[in-house]
């Protein structure tokens, strides 16, 4: 089913917080999972911002009339936004710092970060440059003792996206040589490497099956991949067709294993049942909610909730949509398409989602590259089970 417009305006989540000193960059514009955090959100918010820097500086100073003597390399920051507890604890003072600088690397001094992921205890950074890709680890687990884990080549191609699987203890890494790795994290070694024949640009793993991944790309349809069986080809491969451009976002729900999503470069979110892999059980423009819904954006970002109660998706610039899921599971005459709309001034550089308030709350993060208006964007879903405020007044 498509819903072609929305009913009504609602607001889930509530605006808390705009960091609007923060720089954040894009160095590939297909690619925008470039904020994270860990399901721990006072360890702290990660996003990367890059410049350029000057091997051959003092050439430079005394031949300022010769240009060609300039050799100039990019390098990127990975910055980490976090609560400061040396402040006072009413307060929410929030210090920045910068966990990873390039220039200090081994094999990634002058690339460019093209993806992140992390989790409570690892933060994965995809890298690239003009010719290979690569990753650097860090261990994130204790926020006053970052340790780095290194930094690694992995192949002649971006690395365009990353999963931290901890329960293998395995990276799962989508790169543009159309091959998906799963990277052993204490070695660092190659574990497996499945050849498809499309570029991956994203993928998802189903919390309830580890084995099973949803890999979306430079192709038309998205596939669910199973692991345990080699694949060099995409057939028997679960098949979900409707798209009519090439996607760089899915998720698979944590709390609806059936679930899928995705988001393509056509403007289109859909979501998908495992089971009826032929037809999306409900699709809609990138713009649900905006003012002219006929002139979508490419959605480069969709994601689930953590609690899996709601579904959020951005355009590549100025919106970000957010749908309760279940407005969507009732009939067709009693469908409610209410929908936030948040709406801002620059490019949607990622979002995520983190738990608060002891899981039963949510906080919703999103990066925004734009030079005088740019920053990070924090909204709050408050939990259903806190006591109101004037259940203490008596």
């Amino acid at each position: 089913m498509n819903i072609n417009r929305f009913k009504c305006h609602t607001d889930f989540y509530r605006f808390h917080k705009f960091f609007t000193k923060l720089k954040l960059h894009i160095n590939h514009f297909q690619l925008r999972n470039l904020v994270c955090c860990g399901t721990n959100i006072s360890k702290g918010v990660f996003y990367p911002s890059s410049g350029f820097h000057d091997f051959n500086l003092q050439t430079v100073q005394n031949n300022l009339l010769d240009s060609s003597n300039e050799e100039h390399h990019a390098y990127f920051k990975i910055n980490r936004l976090m609560f400061d507890n040396t402040a006072c604890e009413k307060s929410e003072s929030m210090k920045l710092d910068c966990l990873i600088d390039s220039r200090n690397l081994i094999h990634n001094s002058n690339s460019r970060i093209s993806t992140l992921a992390c989790t409570d205890k690892y933060l994965a950074c995809g890298t690239y440059d003009d010719s290979e890709g690569g990753y650097v680890l860090t261990n994130v687990d204790d926020p006053d003792n970052i340790k780095s884990l290194g930094d690694f080549y992995l192949c002649d191609a971006i690395t365009n996206h990353i999963i931290i699987d901890e329960s293998s203890n395995q990276l799962i890494i989508s790169s543009n040589d159309k091959c998906l790795r799963m990277v052993d994290i204490p070695r660092h070694q190659t574990l497996l490497m499945m050849s498809l024949p499309f570029a991956v640009n994203c993928a998802a793993i189903n919390s309830h099956n580890h084995n099973e991944i949803f890999v979306a790309g430079d192709d038309l349809n998205s596939y669910i991949i199973d692991t345990r069986v080699r694949h060099d080809t995409i057939d028997g491969a679960a098949t979900f067709h409707g798209h009519s451009d090439y996607s760089f976002s899915c998720d698979w729900s944590s709390k609806y294993e059936n679930l899928l999503l995705t988001g393509n470069q056509d403007g289109c979110v859909r979501l998908w049942d495992r089971r009826k892999s032929n037809r999306h059980v409900y699709g809609w423009s990138g713009s649900l909610g905006a003012s002219d819904i006929m002139n979508s954006g490419p959605v480069r970002n969709c994601k689930f909730s953590h609690n899996g109660e709601y579904i959020s998706w951005a355009e590549g610039l100025d919106h970000v949509g957010i749908i309760q899921l279940d407005d969507l599971n009732r009939t067709e005459d009693d469908l409610l398409t209410r929908v936030q709309s948040i709406d801002f001034i620059g490019k949607c550089v990622g979002l995520t989602f983190a738990p608060i308030e002891n899981n039963y709350g949510e906080q919703l993060i999103i990066g925004i590259n734009d030079c005088p208006l740019g920053g990070i964007l924090s909204y709050k879903l408050e939990s259903r089970h806190k006591s109101l405020d004037f259940d203490l007044c008596f």
